[in-house]
């Protein structure tokens, strides 16, 4: 797969190719868990005003890559669907990628969760430079800040471990399944306090 290098092109590709590969997507029936529905798309990005907005609401500043990223895409508009391996169980929906403003509250309360499995506050966050953290699709974060970079974390309650060593690796392997080789890059990822659980 020959993905861009260049962030200002990386997020109009990989647009335009996830929502060619969701076009025409048959669900994997012996999938037990949340699969992309057919024919998802991305929601049109949001302004500047709009991720400023969204800012606010969160309480602090995202990246430039998070910025470019929500200038792109907005989330996508259709659920995921778990249908359980056609065991006969009902197919149940979640959110898939999150939208703003739509999703404010499930992104508010996934942060919630985590910092209460983890024992801080939000003020705890402020006072020992905790880096702040934004769910992007079911429990995979973006490390937003306080950290030499921003990596994506698998975090389910206080079980946290590096899924990604940047947001364009983590999109590239979550939506096409492929590995995103990065020149260069560090073996190790340090992210205080979440990874020192």
């Amino acid at each position: 797969m020959d993905v861009p290098k260049n962030t200002a092109t990386f997020f109009s590709w990989l647009k335009r190719e996830s929502e060619a590969l969701w076009k025409d997507k048959v669900l994997d029936g012996a999938i037990y868990g949340f699969q992309v529905q057919p024919s998802t798309m991305w929601n049109e990005g949001l302004t500047d005003a709009e991720i400023a907005s969204y800012e606010h609401d969160m309480g602090f500043t995202f990246p430039r890559i998070y910025k470019y990223f929500l200038k792109v895409m907005n989330g996508t508009n259709l659920d995921a669907i778990n249908i359980y391996g056609r065991s006969g169980e009902p197919a149940q929906h979640a959110a898939g990628y999150y939208a703003y403003p739509r999703d404010i509250d499930n992104v508010q309360e996934m942060i919630a969760w985590i910092y209460e499995s983890c024992n801080v506050t939000p003020e705890d966050i402020e006072a020992r430079h905790i880096p702040h953290i934004m769910p992007l699709v079911s429990h995979r974060f973006l490390v937003i800040d306080r950290c030499a970079s921003n990596p994506v974390l698998s975090m389910h309650g206080d079980d946290i471990i590096v899924y990604a060593s940047t947001l364009m690796a983590f999109l590239v392997n979550d939506i096409f399944n492929e590995q995103l080789q990065e020149e260069g890059l560090s073996p190790v990822i340090e992210v205080p306090f979440w990874l020192d659980l």
